[in-house]
C-alpha cells in the first residue's frame, strides 16, 4: 500500500477539466461519424452543449450529462466534491434540476488505499445532498491513475430549457464566477501555491451552480453554457457559433481568483491552456491592448468553473440584484460574415 500521505497529484500527468482532450482533435475525430437522433432529442452534440435533453412529454424532458477527470488536488474529499460540482454544472447550466447521479471510478487499490477512494466518495455524496441529487451507484474499474466524476441525469420544463444558441445580438454576458483554478492547480501540482490562494479556488470549485442558474431563471436569460476545460473563449466561442452571433469580451472586466494573475506572470500555465490559447487564435480576434495575463486568464482551463449567461439590457439589473458576485463581462453584437465569432478587446 502507499502511505496516507501520498499526494493524488503526483498520480496523474494533468488533473481537473485540464486533462480534456482538445477541443480541436475532438472535433476532427468526430466528423463524419453518424449518431442516431429522432425528433424528440432537442439539444445533441451538435451545438457543444453543456448536456443532451430528450423530450419526454409537452412540459417534461430529460437531460442527461457526465464529467470524470484525474485528481485536480491532493485532498480525496476535494476532489470528490470538486468532481461532482462539476458534472451537476452542465445540468444548472441547462436551466435543469440534477435528479439522480452514478459516480464512475477508476481506482488502483493495489497502490492507493480504499479508505482514500472512501473519503473521494464521501466528498461527493456531500455535494450531491447539497444539490438535493440521489445518488443510485455507480461504475468502478481498476486504474493506475485515479479518476472520479458523474453521469447525471436532470429534468426541465423543454419551454423553459436555456441552451447555449439562443443568444441574442444586444444581450449583455456575465461571468458567475472568477476565473484561474487551472493556473493554480498546476501550482498545486508543482508545490508552489500558497496555502490561502489554493483554499480559495478550492472554495469556488466546490461552489454549486445552483444558486446562478435559479438566478438566470428568475431572471430571464437567454442563453448560458458553464466554463470548464475548454476555458473562457472556447465555451462562448461554442456559444457564439451555436446562436449565430458574435461576442465581445472585455478584457479587463475577467474577474480573477486571488494570486492567480502572479502566478500567470511565473509562467504556472497547465498543458490545457496552453492547447485553448493556441486554437483561440484562429477562433477569436484579439485587441493589441489585450495584455498577456488577460489572455492566459481567458484561456485558462477550468475545473468547475461558473456560467457564462446572455440576457437582455431591461432582464440585466434583476439578474445582477439576485446574483451580485456575477461580473458583466461583454455583450453581444450581431455576426459579421467572415469575421471570427468572438471578439477579446
Amino acid at each position: 500500500m502507499c502511505e496516507p500521505s501520498v499526494r493524488l497529484t503526483e498520480l496523474t500527468g494533468q488533473g481537473g477539466c485540464s486533462a480534456k482532450i482538445a477541443q480541436a482533435d475532438l472535433a476532427s475525430i468526430l466528423v463524419g461519424i453518424a449518431t442516431p437522433a429522432g425528433g424528440d432529442l432537442l439539444v445533441s452534440a451538435e451545438t457543444m452543449d453543456d448536456a443532451a435533453v430528450y423530450r419526454l412529454a409537452d412540459d417534461l424532458a430529460l437531460v442527461a450529462t457526465t464529467d470524470f477527470f484525474p485528481p485536480p488536488v491532493d485532498d480525496p474529499r476535494d476532489y470528490g466534491a470538486i468532481a461532482t460540482a462539476n458534472a451537476l454544472s452542465d445540468i444548472y447550466a441547462m436551466g435543469a434540476e440534477p435528479i439522480l447521479l452514478l459516480n464512475l471510478v477508476g481506482f488502483d487499490l493495489a497502490n492507493l488505499d480504499g479508505a482514500v477512494l472512501r473519503q473521494i466518495l464521501e466528498g461527493g455524496a456531500e455535494v450531491a445532498g447539497q444539490a438535493g441529487c440521489a445518488i443510485a451507484g455507480g461504475h468502478s474499474i481498476r486504474s493506475p491513475e485515479p479518476v472520479f466524476g458523474c453521469a447525471v441525469l436532470g429534468r426541465v420544463d423543454p419551454r423553459r430549457m436555456i441552451s447555449n444558441a439562443t443568444a441574442r445580438a444586444g444581450d449583455l454576458v456575465f461571468l458567475t464566477k472568477p476565473l484561474g483554478t487551472g493556473v493554480i492547480l498546476n501550482s498545486h501540482k508543482s508545490q508552489q501555491v500558497e496555502a490561502a490562494v489554493l483554499a480559495g479556488a478550492v472554495a469556488t470549485m466546490r461552489q454549486l451552480n445552483r444558486d446562478a442558474a435559479g438566478a438566470m431563471l428568475r431572471a430571464g436569460a437567454s442563453a448560458a453554457t458553464d466554463v470548464t476545460g475548454f476555458g473562457l473563449l472556447g465555451h462562448v466561442h461554442n456559444l457564439a457559433r451555436a446562436s449565430a452571433v458574435r461576442v465581445r469580451l472585455r478584457a479587463n472586466a475577467l474577474p480573477a481568483l486571488p494570486g492567480v494573475i502572479d502566478l500567470i506572470a511565473k509562467g504556472h500555465i497547465p498543458g490545457g491552456s496552453r492547447r485553448n490559447l493556441e486554437l483561440s487564435t484562429t477562433t477569436t480576434q484579439v485587441a493589441p491592448t489585450v495584455t498577456d495575463e488577460q489572455r492566459w486568464l481567458a484561456c485558462d482551463a477550468q475545473t468547475s468553473g461558473g456560467l457564462v449567461v446572455t440576457i437582455s439590457v431591461e432582464r440585466a439589473v434583476q439578474f445582477a440584484q439576485l446574483l451580485p458576485s456575477a461580473t458583466l463581462i461583454g455583450e453581444v453584437l450581431a455576426a459579421i460574415p467572415g469575421q471570427p465569432a468572438l471578439e477579446l478587446s
